[in-house]
């Protein structure tokens, strides 16, 4: 196992939000999870994490990657599919807490939005979690959907279909600055992530915030072939210094935030 630890003064070159052709095209309202699920656990077996970019869809398999785009202001954020739902009539997804801040989804509760396929699992994979999906969708017939104070009135979904626009992708460039850092001082850890994907959106985030104080744990199981990102504002002088920070970044948001000593580490 092997752990670097790198600096961001700004950002990673060349992110194409689409490597695959675009097949799907949804269109209805998205709303986002409730702090008080934080922890809990998803269709998929994973834990709810408020700090990632994951997402809830009706039927693509887990690991599905969408691009979520809001109608009204065209801002978008990529996700990945690792629960079920929403169970509400027009609602077509369910975002996280930090995708649904990056298209600025927090204070209005719902809106509309398209959803388009960026990348899919494996045919298998597909096969299996459809006939999950079919299982988990009749056993929701018959129960009550999950309620939740963001969801407004009901629409009605578009739905999917097919677009010939295929081949069509979206890319940035961003100025780099990476170096490998010594591990001294005292950081902030503010979300641990386990897609590369999601490393830079969360990155330019707390750049806005905390310029030149990024700092990405990049932890190697060539084992298992699993890569850990801990995302970490630093490095301070001292534990005293990193405990002002965290209050900091707890009132944005990262109320699960933690010192962390960069020694140790």
């Amino acid at each position: 196992m092997r752990q670097y630890i790198f600096t961001f003064t700004t950002l990673v070159a060349f992110v194409f939000l689409s490597s695959f052709s675009i097949q799907v095209e949804e269109i209805g309202k998205a709303g986002y999870y409730a702090d008080a699920l934080q922890g809990r656990k998803t269709a998929s077996g994973e834990l709810y994490d408020k700090f990632e970019f994951t997402c809830a869809h009706k039927t693509l398999p887990f690991g599905t990657k969408i691009k979520v785009t809001r109608l009204d202001n065209n801002r978008s954020v990529v996700v990945r599919v690792n629960d079920r739902g929403p169970f509400i009539e027009g609602y077509i997804v369910d975002l996280s807490r930090a995708a649904a801040e990056e298209i600025n989804l927090i204070k209005i509760g719902v809106t509309q939005v398209k959803i388009e396929l960026v990348s899919t699992v494996s045919n298998r994979r597909a096969v299996a979690e459809t006939n999950n999906s079919a299982q988990l969708l009749t056993q929701q017939s018959s129960t009550k959907p999950r309620s939740s104070a963001q969801y407004g009135s009901d629409l009605k979904p578009v739905g999917v279909k097919e677009t010939a626009d295929l081949g069509k992708t979206s890319n940035e460039l961003f100025s780099v600055d990476m170096q490998m850092m010594r591990k001294t001082g005292f950081g902030v850890q503010v979300s641990t992530l386990y897609d590369s994907d999601n490393v830079l959106p969360t990155v330019k985030k707390l750049q806005q915030d905390w310029p030149n104080k990024v700092l990405v744990s990049l932890e190697r199981d060539e084992t298992y072939n699993k890569s850990t990102y801990r995302i970490i504002l630093g490095p301070y002088i001292d534990n005293k210094t990193a405990a002002v920070q965290q209050k900091v970044a707890a009132k944005k948001g990262f109320k699960g935030c933690f010192i962390v000593d960069l020694g140790s580490m």
